[in-house]
C-alpha cells in the first residue's frame, strides 16, 4: 500500500488570480532591483492604501478568496501606475523628438506607436466601470 497525500490542492478563484496578476505587474514596475521586493511592496501599500500583508499574501501565499474592496484597490492602483508610466513615456518621447531633431528616429516612432496602442486599449474600457470602481473605493 502506498501512502496517500493528505494535502488538498487549493482552489483559487478567478478574482484571486486577477489580483495576483495585477499585484505582480505593480511589483515589477515598482521594484528598483534585486532585494527591493519588500520595500517595493511597502511603497505600493503606502501610495495606494493597500495593506502590505495583502500584497505579501498575493505574492507568496495566494489566498482562497479575496475581498472585493481589496481587488478594487489593486485594480485602481494598476490603472494609476499604468497611466503614470504612459505619461512618462509620452514626455520622454516628446523630449527625445525635440532634442534629436524630429520624429524620424526609429525609437521615437516605436514609442509613439506604443502610445497610440495604449490609447486605443484605454478607449475599449467602459467609462462607467471606471467610475463605479472609483465610487466603491471612495
Amino acid at each position: 500500500m502506498g501512502k496517500f497525500s493528505l494535502q488538498v490542492s487549493q482552489m483559487v478563484t478567478a478574482e484571486v488570480t486577477q489580483a495576483k496578476a495585477l499585484a505582480g505587474a505593480l511589483l515589477r514596475w515598482e521594484t528598483r532591483g534585486p532585494g527591493d521586493t519588500e520595500n517595493a511592496m511597502r511603497r505600493l501599500a503606502r501610495r495606494h492604501g493597500i495593506e502590505y500583508g495583502q500584497l505579501w499574501s498575493l505574492r507568496y501565499r495566494a489566498p482562497k478568496r479575496i475581498w472585493a474592496d481589496v481587488l478594487t484597490k489593486i485594480a485602481l492602483a494598476y490603472e494609476a501606475e499604468r497611466d503614470r508610466q504612459l505619461r512618462a513615456l509620452k514626455h520622454e518621447t516628446e523630449l527625445t523628438a525635440s532634442i534629436a531633431a524630429g520624429a524620424d528616429l526609429d525609437s521615437v516612432s516605436k514609442a509613439r506607436a506604443v502610445l497610440r496602442q495604449a490609447a486605443d486599449a484605454a478607449d475599449v474600457v467602459v467609462v462607467e466601470d471606471r467610475q463605479r470602481l472609483r465610487g466603491r473605493n471612495a
